[in-house]
């Protein structure tokens, strides 16, 4: 039978204490219960106890299940995935000393990836800071409050018993700030232990769905610029999760092209008639194409923060120029778009609603022509024998590879492969190795919704004030891909995999990464045997460092460090009770039962052993350290 995900909370749930007060830990519990948290991702300690105990007698009333992790990293990886997947509050927590520091990596990819999640460290008692008791991470020993300061976007010590209802609220809507981001609270073991007066009128829910404002002028410049402009481009950013519907209409209605950042790839099919490619990082030809175009004169980036890698490295001639529109939520993007000549601020998806409204009955009248963009459709290649496979809208590379039948497999055609082997809605998530770069430009999902049908309900969401938020985002704006981009952490796909599958168990999720993030990391994959989580964990064998060689060798540096042992990692997952499989042909991927693992909620390991001598895309990643050609 096909794994399903747990009975879903309403978003609102009354309390099932009776008690005007509660212990702290308890407290805690009963605002996560409150905004419908499902999961809380940590690893277990003596001071961290009490909010463990309060977690145990609240899951068996039907609260938040425990995840427990391998290393706190991971925790803090898979609450960044559950919060991406879900929209909802990713949790996760660690023990004093150690265990906080140990986490702070996870915390600061979920900064970098601006995902709402709440990172809970313990302290020690009040009344031993200062005094050097065993893991003290107060401010006169290891200062973890302050370690935690440049990768939150709200970091405090809960000092007193009283200030922690206060400072958990302010932590919680913190995260649903924009751009999101993770937020800490440091709790000493004996606040955690200490009963405390509850505000049983508080509802967070209502303040989560507030409603943002947006520039009203400024919209309305941009559905002009829209209408003057000859031929306008959109770029898609990681911040448009809730505009691709309206977006894809608009372009569709303008026959506009549509290029997407290295963050959102997956918020776009590739095949969707409008689409031309990643800008950026391992980015496509046909992408710069549409940027050096003569006649492109109006680009409207939506929700970018315009950083190196969504830039192809800050590129002024293709992009941060004169003909540049930018729309954002949040004024701190702009920085880097100062010489567009427009900046639009508003959640985007009330924008374009507003634009929509403004630009089709114009193009509806017949007072402006759609741009001359003909979109042909895609040509059909022969996956195997009777699978039919379009080519995605976009120019790649080596296109002979994609389809080459080498043995040792090419990974370019391990990225083709892999989403005719699994239904439709997989998710896949790319580690910070030479995987990312591979899936960036050789991996393309088909994908039912091209968007023009969802514009219709993102309006009702824009009208009714439901939009996209920390407590009720759609599953849907997720997207099918994700990496970590400027942060790029090895190890981060495990835990994000993982979170992802908590949150949406009806789909499989792939987890593409590479052999020496395995060595690192794959300690994390006996919680996917553990729980029966559909994971598969697909891992590009080369016995190296990929990205360290290739990088090595396109830069002209020395030949060091990049060596790795040849690991069958097939039997490594076998003796942590999870299937191993290994790849050598495009034929062997065939032999491997993806439904029938799927179906039954069993993990697996794909030991994929690729041609190593194929070069990643990483031309952009090469002029970033200025070596590039």
């Amino acid at each position: 039978m096909r794994p399903t995900n747990p009975p879903q909370l309403p978003l609102a749930t009354p309390p099932v204490e009776a008690e005007d007060t509660l212990e702290g830990g308890e407290l805690i519990v009963h605002y996560l219960r409150q905004i419908g948290v499902e999961y809380v991702f940590g690893v277990l300690g003596g001071a961290i106890e009490p909010l463990v105990n309060a977690l145990a007698r609240d899951m068996r009333r039907g609260g938040p299940e425990l995840i427990v992790a391998r290393h706190e990293a991971g925790a803090a990886f898979m609450a960044d995935g559950y919060a991406r997947e879900t929209g909802k509050l990713g949790v996760c927590f660690a023990t004093t000393g150690p265990g906080a520091t140990n986490m702070i990596t996870g915390v600061a990819a979920a900064y970098h990836n601006r995902n709402p999640v709440l990172a809970i460290t313990a302290q020690t008692r009040l009344e031993t800071f200062g005094r050097g008791a065993m893991q003290e991470s107060s401010d006169t020993a290891i200062d973890t409050v302050g370690m935690y300061q440049h990768c939150t976007r709200y970091n405090t010590l809960v000092s007193h018993p009283k200030q922690l209802e206060n400072k958990l609220i302010a932590a919680i809507l913190n995260t649903a700030r924009d751009p999101h981001g993770p937020s800490h609270l440091a709790v000493p073991l004996d606040v955690m232990r200490t009963r405390i007066d509850v505000d049983r009128a508080v509802d967070l829910n209502a303040i989560l769905r507030s409603r943002p404002g947006i520039d009203e002028d400024a919209t309305a410049k941009l559905a002009q610029a829209l209408l003057n402009a000859r031929q306008p481009v959109f770029l898609i950013g990681e911040g448009a999760r809730g505009a691709c519907g309206r977006v894809l209409a608009l372009a569709m209605a303008l026959q506009a092209p549509v290029l997407v950042t290295p963050h959102s790839k997956g918020f776009v099919s590739s095949f969707h008639p409008c689409f031309r490619g990643v800008f950026g990082l391992a980015g496509h030809h046909s992408a710069d194409q549409v940027l050096a175009d003569p006649a492109t004169d109006c680009v409207v980036a939506v929700g970018s923060s315009l950083g190196e890698w969504s830039t192809s490295g800050w590129d002024r001639k293709a992009l941060l120029n004169s003909r540049l529109v930018h729309v954002d939520s949040h004024v701190e993007h702009f920085r880097n778009s100062a010489m567009a000549q427009l900046h639009v601020l508003g959640d985007p998806a009330v924008v374009f609603e507003r634009v929509d409204a403004a630009v089709r009955p114009q193009l509806l009248k017949g007072n402006v022509s759609p741009a001359p963009q003909k979109f042909a459709k895609p040509p059909l290649q022969l996956v195997s024998d009777n699978t039919p496979w379009p080519v995605p809208h976009c120019t790649l590379d080596e296109p002979e590879k994609w389809n080459a039948d080498a043995v040792p497999i090419k990974p370019q055609r391990l990225m083709r492969d892999m989403p005719s082997l699994l239904p439709a809605g997989t998710r896949y998530v790319a580690d910070g190795t030479a995987a990312k770069p591979w899936a960036l430009h050789y991996l393309h999902v088909p994908d039912r919704r091209v968007g023009e049908r969802r514009a219709t309900e993102k309006l009702t969401l824009a009208r009714s004030g439901a939009l996209p938020r920390v407590g009720d985002r759609r599953v849907d704006s997720a997207g099918l891909f994700r990496t970590s981009m400027e942060f790029s952490c090895m190890g981060w796909a495990f835990g994000h995999a993982l979170g992802a599958a908590c949150g949406r168990r009806d789909t499989p999720v792939v987890c593409l990464t590479g052999d020496g993030s395995m060595l690192m990391n794959s300690q994390e994959i006996t919680v996917a045997a553990q729980h029966r989580l559909p994971v598969f964990f697909v891992v590009l064998n080369d016995s190296a460092l990929g990205t360290i060689r290739h990088g090595q060798l396109l830069g002209g540096a020395e030949q060091i460090g990049w060596e790795l042992p040849e690991i069958d990692f097939a039997l490594m997952a076998k003796a942590m009770g999870i299937h191993g499989y290994v790849v050598r042909a495009p034929k062997d991927l065939q032999d491997i039962d993806w439904h029938g693992l799927w179906q039954r909620g069993e993990p697996a390991v794909i030991d994929v052993r690729i041609d190593r001598d194929e070069i990643p895309p990483l031309k952009q990643r090469m002029k970033s350290l200025g070596v590039g050609h």
